[in-house]
């Protein structure tokens, strides 16, 4: 909801500065105001590019840097994982998808979270996650994964499912991210979810 409200903030003064622009030079040649707009448009595509984390690739640099450097100061935490299935939730209000995992030793892993549409296909593009092998590494001390280093052979989600609703969220039948779901049989949450049926 946060990023929603931020987005639509951006958008506003966009449009708000856009209008200031065209006022400011509405009396000028047609040579400068084709300088001003093109300007304008070369802004705003770098700042909608910058807001849809545009080229949306895994393992880029900047992360990896950053990665690393936490790392270097023990801040950083790795959790290797072996999957063999998966399944998608769509997203509520812009709060990113939810992947049900399951894990090869055992157990359901939920990942949930804006930082997953880095690891999704987008037009053009090829699936890197979910995969038989990867790796979550998070910040230690706040908890928000820093990058997932995706390995194996990538694992096609078996269903995309409703998003979870208001009311799963109050009641808190929502998994944290990272959780994983002990003495939970895989095939019957991705028919609960599948039907839209709350999981818990």
């Amino acid at each position: 909801m946060r990023s929603l409200l931020v987005r639509l903030m951006i958008y506003f003064a966009l449009a708000a500065a856009a209008v200031i622009v065209l006022t400011a030079f509405h009396h000028s040649g047609i040579a400068v105001l084709t300088v001003v707009i093109f300007t304008y448009l070369s802004v705003l595509i770098l700042v909608m590019a910058v807001m849809l984390n545009y080229p949306r690739t895994p393992r880029q640099a900047m992360v990896h840097e950053f990665a690393d450097h936490l790392e270097s100061r023990n801040l950083l935490i790795s959790n290797h994982f072996r999957a063999d299935r998966a399944f998608r939730v769509e997203e509520f209000e812009e709060e990113g998808p939810h992947y049900f995992v399951e894990l090869e030793g055992g157990g359901v892993l939920h990942l949930s979270g804006q930082y997953l549409r880095d690891y999704e296909p987008v037009e053009g593009s090829v699936r890197h996650f979910p995969c038989t092998e990867f790796t979550v590494r998070r910040h230690i001390e706040v908890g928000y994964v820093v990058d997932i280093l995706c390995g194996g052979l990538v694992i096609e989600p078996e269903i995309e499912a409703p998003p979870f609703c208001a009311k799963e969220f109050a009641a808190h039948r929502v998994p944290e991210d990272g959780a994983i779901l002990e003495g939970i049989v895989f095939d019957d949450l991705l028919h609960q979810r599948s039907g839209s049926a709350p999981t818990y």
